[in-house]
């Protein structure tokens, strides 16, 4: 009797490491895969098939005490781990415009033609889950293209004697964790000859800015639970950036010979700040600010983030 209930303890225990070890594994292995920039192709909207929970629930008590039993663990650990990553963060979707449900899935382009007389622009930018780039030069004014499931933009440009305003908003109204999460991505390129003023606001996305081709002047960057590359670079003498971020991961890059102040209360930020002085509380600047003819300004107001400044 002894024996016997000692093998049942040991059979549950090793049930439970399967379930457990198979969900954190199935997690890791689906970051990894994204981070590594690999396609995944996963139901739309995964989070709708939780009813699957259930039903692995109920064939762990038919199986109970059976060979099937370690088996319906594995199963069971990978398909809640899948769930878990799917309806949090969203996953990317292998389609094209050939495939998948026409109605769900889209690829569109949109431009606005330069005009010679354009000495300043603005980009307006709301979005909300999936993939931003800002990169690359056009003798558009602005070209883009946006691609995957309910990614549909609103697109405006009104003129305005010498400047532009150039207004994208997706057409999904508000943000949702799990009914917004299906994989989009938004590529722009931007002309280099007027001077610039961008003003994006983004949900749970990957954002990559290389502006280091344009004059900025003016940005501003508003973002939830992001990982975020941004490149400023030389053409402008003064430009003054604002950035508000929630849990997000931020890697800024600026020119060796620019000088760059940083503002902000980031006592719980990571920081690696490459080439910078602390000069109070709330204030690091690198060591050629004041003789420096180029200046960047950035005040950051964020929460438990991580922030990587370099210097090339």
């Amino acid at each position: 009797m002894e024996i016997e209930k000692m093998n049942e303890v040991k059979m549950k225990y090793k049930n439970g490491q399967l379930f457990w070890g198979f969900l954190f594994l199935t997690i890791g292995v689906l970051f990894l895969l994204d981070k590594n920039n690999f396609s995944l192709l996963l139901p739309n909207e995964i989070w709708k098939y939780w009813p699957v929970l259930i039903v692995f629930w109920g064939v762990a008590i038919l199986t109970k005490g059976t060979i099937l039993k370690p088996i319906i663990s594995i199963l069971a650990g990978a398909f809640v781990g899948l769930f878990i990553y799917g309806s949090i963060f969203g996953l990317q979707q292998n389609f094209d415009s050939e495939s998948g449900d026409k109605n769900e899935f889209s690829t569109s382009t949109f431009y606005e033609d330069f005009r010679e007389n354009t000495e300043s622009a603005t980009l307006s930018l709301r979005t909300g889950i999936g993939k931003i780039s800002i990169g690359g030069t056009t003798d558009k004014l602005i070209d883009g293209t946006s691609s995957g499931f309910y990614n549909n933009f609103n697109f405006k440009t009104r003129y305005r004697d010498n400047s532009a305003r150039v207004v994208l908003r997706h057409t999904h109204d508000g943000f949702e964790l799990l009914g917004d999460s299906q994989y989009r991505k938004l590529q722009l390129k931007l002309n280099p000859i007027p001077k610039w003023e961008v003003d994006i606001k983004v949900g749970a996305a990957k954002v990559e800015l290389d502006l280091s081709k344009y004059k900025v002047s003016k940005f501003t960057l508003e973002t939830g639970a992001t990982t975020t590359k941004l490149k400023f670079g030389d053409r402008e003498k003064i430009v003054k950036a604002k950035i508000e971020m929630g849990a997000a991961t931020l890697k800024i890059q600026i020119p060796e010979k620019t000088g760059c102040m940083i503002k902000g209360d980031m006592v719980l930020v990571v920081q690696n700040l490459d080439g910078f002085n602390k000069i109070d509380k709330k204030r690091y600047q690198t060591y050629n600010f004041d003789e420096s003819e180029n200046k960047i300004y950035i005040n950051i107001d964020s929460g438990v983030s991580t922030l990587t400044v370099e210097r090339y």
